[in-house]
């Protein structure tokens, strides 16, 4: 069937007043493939939707009946439709702020090279915060050369100016001696700091400070800079959801809600007064303004008492009931980075530049496992970070604990990363009810699993790194993310890796832990709508959910791996409107 150039225009412009048009009216979508994600009714001809809701699935001739004869009809012309996208562990408001920052070019191994850059960005208004020079999303690779970087920041035109380099995996950073200063990070200080700091600063040869500070320190660096405004966190939103919208992404969990953008986290132990970044979501929220359904987590401190989830829950109550926006869990830093030179990731061996060292040792299991039952108790979702494969265990230890306290409380707990996992640790996954949130971008050869590990970390631990494979067979329910800006939020990428193992440098072995992407389609859409706690909303092209679509221009399920990865996304609607629009 074949319909108007007016019709043809509903179904592929994004213009307000298309968007307005729209509203209020009831739609049939046909025409083209549909990918439901719904077990029951996989292959769908034509949806109705109306307002919000989808109202109809299936045959064309059935959902004609209730559209109606009036319904606006969007021809699909035989590209390929999806339930919008979800990412079930992703920092979009971080994104977003570092979109209006400066960010750091990779490869320039010249100080010339950077001068030049600095130089062009002199009057940048998006480079200083407060009169810190911050530039964002810096590559790890520059750790490894910290004196071409004190030779341009330290020298004599920078004695009164601080200077911070973000690095990209959120966990480190570089600053130059007039931010030592200004954090007030000398010798001293750190001496009488906790292990938190003084095993988290570089040092020269000779024993000062090189400006190197992960995790701890970085927090200390971080809380040097005045707090992010509402205003700018509210920006950083709007333009973060604007990049996850591109790549058909409906909805996500924002997993450290309670801090703004550059707040310290690792040590840090937010209280019922900490709202980070809910009131511009929920501000969003309430004028119409978001554009995905957004379910937070608050961050809370490892070491806590189990009497910190009453804050969590008084903020969670006094945000309950604004649309698309809702507080639901903690989010928990097990452990670090895994990554030479912070290692503060936890081993089950000691790293073998570091002997005798494995992450951290201090937990305290009673307290851990009475802070995660009383969270489960609450109904919230309990979400860990986890890279080593001590740390995934003693995630999974907690929830054990939690289980045997409360018997199943039906919420569905996660863990995120999963670098190394034991193998006694796998079945546990799906024995407890434990989700794996993994970043499978990550799970390709380059040089964050080759040279920024080898003949550091122990070679066991080496043979399954991210192992998808090994959790799928173990049924564990393995939900897409991308932890974004750590890296690319486009899904597409991530599939291809996990599918094929394929990295800038090749492929990552073993074969055993690649994964179909009939599971990373899987992944990316009922699966992470579980574990962000939405299942009954999105997720799945079903009757009574939020019309939550996204079209691409090929049949992600037929064409081959390479041009899956390629594909482009056509338009992206959420809650029934177009929010994105490509070619």
């Amino acid at each position: 069937m074949r319909i108007s150039m007016l019709f043809l225009a509903c179904s592929l412009a994004v213009t307000s007043s298309t968007v307005s048009a729209l509203e209020g009216n009831k739609m049939i979508i046909f025409g083209g493939e549909i990918y439901s994600a719904d077990p029951n009714n996989p292959s769908p001809q034509a949806i109705v939707i109306e307002g919000k809701k989808i109202i109809a699935v299936g045959t064309f001739n059935d959902v004609l009946k209730k559209a109606g004869s009036d319904a606006i009809r969007i021809d699909l012309q035989g590209n390929y439709l999806m339930p919008g996208l979800i990412d079930s562990h992703a920092h979009v408001a971080d994104g977003g702020f570092k979109t209006i920052t400066v960010e750091f070019p990779e490869g320039m191994t010249k100080a010339a090279a950077i001068r030049a850059f600095v130089d062009k960005n002199k009057r940048n208004p998006q480079r200083d915060l407060h009169g810190v020079q911050f530039y964002s999303n810096v590559s790890l690779d520059y750790w490894d050369n910290i004196s071409l970087l004190d030779s341009v920041f330290n020298a004599p035109e920078y004695q009164d100016t601080p200077v911070v380099l973000a690095g990209s995996d959120a966990h480190t950073g570089w600053v130059n001696n007039a931010m030592l200063r200004k954090a007030k990070l000398d010798p001293q200080a750190i001496a009488d700091a906790g292990n938190s700091i003084r095993t988290n600063v570089g040092l020269t040869p000779n024993g000062k400070l090189n400006g190197f500070v992960s995790e701890g320190a970085w927090d200390r660096v971080l809380g040097a800079i005045p707090p992010v405004d509402n205003d700018k966190i509210a920006q950083s939103i709007i333009a973060g959801s604007k990049v996850m919208n591109r790549y058909g992404i409906t909805a996500w969990m924002e997993p450290l809600s309670n801090l703004r953008p550059l707040a310290p986290s690792f040590d840090a132990h937010p209280g019922r007064n900490d709202e980070g970044l809910l009131p511009a979501y929920s501000s969003l929220a309430k004028d119409g303004k978001l554009t995905a359904h957004v379910t937070g987590l608050a961050l809370v401190n490892i070491n806590a008492s189990p009497a910190a989830i009453d804050d969590v829950v008084a903020i969670r109550d006094k945000y309950a009931g604004i649309p698309d926006i809702k507080l639901a869990g903690i989010k928990i830093f097990q452990d670090g980075v895994i990554e030479y030179p912070s290692q503060t990731a936890k081993l089950s061996q000691s790293y073998l530049n570091r002997l005798g060292y494995s992450g951290s040792n201090s937990l305290d299991k009673v307290t851990f496992c009475s802070l995660v039952a009383k969270a489960d108790a609450e109904k919230l979702i309990a979400h860990f970070h986890a890279i080593g494969d001590r740390a995934v265990q003693e995630s999974l230890d907690a929830v054990a604990c939690a289980r045997e306290k409360n018997g199943n409380s039906g919420i569905l707990h996660s863990i995120t990363h999963l670098e190394i996992v034991n193998p006694q640790s796998l079945p546990q996954f799906q024995q407890l009810n434990v989700a794996a949130s993994m970043q499978l971008l990550w799970a390709g050869k380059d040089g964050a699993t080759t040279t920024l590990l080898d003949g550091k970390v122990p070679v066991p631990l080496l043979q399954h790194l991210y192992p998808a494979g090994d959790l799928f067979r173990h049924h564990a329910l393995i939900a897409g993310a991308s932890d974004w800006p750590v890296s690319s939020p486009n899904p597409l990428f991530a599939i291809y890796t996990a599918v094929t193992r394929m990295g800038e440098e090749g492929e990552l072995p073993p074969e055993s832990e690649k994964i179909s992407r009939a599971a990373m389609l899987q992944a990316y859409t009922l699966n992470a709508a579980k574990v962000i706690g939405r299942n009954k909303e999105t997720g799945s092209i079903a009757v009574g959910k939020s019309a939550d679509l996204v079209l691409f221009d090929r049949n992600l399920e037929k064409v081959s791996i390479e041009k899956l990865r390629d594909a482009t996304v056509l338009w992206t609607m959420f809650a029934g409107k177009k929010v994105y629009s490509g070619k």
